[in-house]
């Protein structure tokens, strides 16, 4: 993600429109799926920039609405409740999550080397790196099902992070109930915006989460967007015990 730049054309479905169709008709969630929704705001707006973009707020809405229609218990935290500790504190039992905030390749001063990971909100302008190694330990060897990385470069060629939530750098057309999506390179909010409307808006409707993420990418940026994923193209989305699903979006299935 990069500076705020203006919405300068039409997104596939309107941002209200999205929040009109998900909030009445969406599932209520369950309480044994639990989704952590982290959205950096303070690091996008002063001081901590010359400006204030407004898009982190939208996408954590879009992604709470987004996850209870899918089954999960979303929480939603940012600011000073957005930290180092609450991430890893809650990971062991995210069975959805979803993270908006700076990433990249950060270099770890204790390894001496480079792992993929993500800054901290912590609501002031020193926001520490939730490295992928910090989740992996914490999340012990537990896979996630369902996992949204909204910032730049976790989704690279190399990227550590899916791996830290238990997910293999591996494509499915069949297979587990799970499935990463990131971002390679640079990512900009507003473009961002434009792709997770329409993926939410899509699982809503039923599609799989490999077709969401194709409606995803099908859409007129402002910068050239690039995403990748990792997992099963025919899981639902939907939240449940991480199973085998060969026939995942078969009436029941999860």
């Amino acid at each position: 993600m990069g500076a705020r730049v203006p919405l300068t054309r039409t997104i596939a479905l309107p941002l209200l429109a999205i929040l009109a169709l998900l909030g009445p008709a969406a599932q209520p969630a369950s309480a044994s799926y639990q989704a952590s929704v982290d959205s950096n705001v303070s690091a996008f707006r002063g001081p901590c920039v010359g400006f204030t973009d407004t898009h982190p707020a939208r996408m954590l809405s879009l992604a709470v609405i987004g996850l209870r229609s899918l089954g999960y218990a979303a929480s939603s935290y940012s600011g000073a409740s957005f930290s180092r500790a609450g991430v890893l504190a809650r990971t062991v039992n995210d069975y959805g999550f979803y993270v908006h905030s700076h990433g990249d390749e950060y270099w770890n001063a204790a390894a001496q080397r480079r792992y993929n990971g993500f800054r901290e909100d912590s609501g002031d302008c020193n926001q520490a790196v939730i490295f992928s190694t910090d989740i992996a330990a914490a999340r012990a060897g537990r896979f996630t099902n369902l996992v949204v990385i909204s910032t730049c470069h976790n989704a690279d060629p190399a990227t550590t992070l899916p791996a830290a939530f238990g997910i293999a750098r591996t494509k499915a057309q069949t297979g587990g109930s799970h499935f990463y999506l990131g971002y390679v390179g640079i990512a900009y909010d507003n473009d961002e915006q434009v792709f997770e409307t329409v993926f939410w808006a899509a699982l809503e409707r039923g599609l799989s989460v490999g077709a969401a993420f194709d409606l995803g990418q099908d859409q007129n940026f402002s910068h050239p967007l690039d995403a990748d994923w990792w997992g099963t193209y025919s899981w639902s989305g939907r939240a449940g015990a991480a199973i085998v699903c060969p026939r995942c979006l078969v009436a029941g299935a999860k």
